[in-house]
């Protein structure tokens, strides 16, 4: 039989808290390099003498690749074993880094971005599996609740030095500012973080499975992420979708078909872990939304100046961060449900003041407004992963680990599809108030479509236990 939850592994306090560091340190690096490199695709652009659409696929590879390797990776951790597939992630993301500073010209350099996107993918997919096997249910909720506060610290500072790094130093120290950490990584994984394989893992991959799934997602990340670009009756974009629709059915096809399918299927008929999934899809979609949004209507509806804007949006992912581990930690001790309600509360809440009266906001009250958001998703993000990964067996965590990436990154990369593509949406026009009153209230709709998805996951919870103690009664 295979076990469901497992106890927290025979290791000290020091050991413990190193494991938590050094998984911490690549959910940073990840979301700093990544915001470090969006701000300064512009200086990018003019240091290698290259269009924006060339350039524009330094970030867009890297979140193409990473995407589409998750489930990929999560896979080959429970095969192989989470650490060594984790520890590999270290190795890969510090070497590539290293050659990506040294590259002659921008494709070079999108090459070994391709490699940093592989390594940050194998650590991304598998860190959420390692926490839920070295910490238990009384402590989980407070470990992930620490990792997302880092992530967003990642996410806040990452622009901030990229700035900086662009107006005084070398394009090659946007690359090279993390290496330090990078190199500390991996030397603190090889030290702390086990890399034996599961005695219960699964016995076989099925590459087959894995290649389709990597073409859906690649396809159609590429086909939305250009259609900005093309527009949507572009030959570029149709080829893309049609592809992205005949491996979807041919994988569809081979996943009813297979033994031992590539995606858990039997794990992911687990209420909680569908509706946590959908849950962080729609949630992350909601956040970016915002995050990409709101720089626009500061910048052409206010006079506020670019670091006045940049201050502002950092109501957020503060807030986020100060909250994430406080909510985790609670969480361990409290219904943990409660919190998925109260968080997306406050982020619905956030979302509809945005969409009736952002016009007759005051600085102080977009700050304040941006910080409830942040305090909202500070209440559910790490909360909806121990949701999710409490009821999964450890032989699946890698698998659902990957897919929680995956639904994160996701829903991250469509809502800044929708937004960009409604301010986008009037050619030669700028946008107006109306646009941004129709974006929010569109992720308003979106958000109470969450509350009726978590909805119906507590009463498919409590029915599933009424139905499981009347078997035990009867027998």
């Amino acid at each position: 039989m295979i076990p469901t939850e497992q106890s927290k592994l025979k290791v000290t306090e020091k050991q413990a808290f190193w494991f938590l560091i050094t998984i911490c340190l690549g959910a940073f690096m990840s979301h700093f390099t990544a915001g470090i490199v969006n701000v300064s695709l512009p200086y990018l652009e003019t240091i290698f003498q290259s269009p924006l659409n060339s350039i524009q696929w330094i970030t867009t590879s890297y979140l193409l690749v990473i995407t589409a390797l998750l489930p990929i990776m999560g896979k080959l951790g429970d095969r192989y074993g989470h650490g060594l597939i984790h520890n590999l992630g270290y190795l890969f993301f510090t070497l590539s880094t290293i050659l990506i500073a040294v590259s002659p010209n921008v494709y070079v350099l999108m090459f070994f971005r391709i490699l940093q996107a592989i390594g940050a993918a194998m650590f991304q997919a598998t860190n959420i599996a390692l926490l839920s096997f070295y910490y238990g249910k009384e402590q989980r909720g407070r470990a992930l609740g620490i990792m997302s506060s880092v992530v967003a610290m990642g996410a806040m500072t990452g622009p901030i030095a990229g700035g900086l790094i662009a107006e005084w130093l070398s394009w090659q120290w946007l690359f090279l500012i993390h290496l330090p950490v990078a190199v500390a990584a991996v030397g603190l994984a090889y030290r702390f973080i086990p890399i034996q394989r599961l005695n219960y893992a699964p016995k076989s991959i099925d590459p087959v499975g894995a290649l389709l799934f990597f073409i859906v997602i690649a396809a159609m990340i590429y086909g939305l992420s250009s259609v900005n670009t093309h527009g949507w009756l572009s030959i570029n974009i149709i080829l893309a979708f049609i592809t992205g629709g005949i491996a979807l059915a041919l994988f569809l096809l081979r996943e009813s078909r297979q033994a031992n399918p590539f995606l858990p299927i039997q794990v992911l008929s687990i209420p909680s872990v569908s509706v946590g999934l959908i849950t962080s899809f729609i949630t992350f979609f909601l956040i970016n939304t915002v995050l990409v949004v709101m720089p626009f209507y500061l910048s052409h509806m206010t006079s506020y100046t670019p670091l006045y804007v940049g201050l502002i949006i950092t109501a957020y992912p503060l807030l986020f961060a100060v909250t994430s581990p406080v909510a985790g930690y609670l969480s361990d001790r409290f219904n943990l449900k409660l919190f998925l309600f109260i968080g997306l509360s406050c982020i619905v809440t956030g979302l509809t003041i945005f969409t009736y009266f952002l016009v007759d906001l005051s600085t102080f009250s977009l700050v304040t407004v941006l910080a409830l958001i942040g305090i909202g998703m500070g209440c559910l993000a790490a909360p909806n992963n121990s949701y999710i990964m409490r009821e999964v067996p450890l032989t699946h965590a890698g698998s659902i680990g990957g897919l929680i990436a995956l639904t994160r990154n996701g829903g991250m990369f469509l809502g800044a599809v929708l937004g960009l593509g409604m301010l986008s949406g009037r050619t030669g026009q700028p946008p107006s108030y109306t646009d941004f009153g129709s974006i929010f209230k569109v992720s308003v709709i979106m958000g109470l479509l969450c509350f009726a998805v978590l909805g119906y996951g507590v009463f498919s919870e409590r029915q599933k236990k009424q139905n499981d103690l009347q078997l035990e009664e009867s027998s």
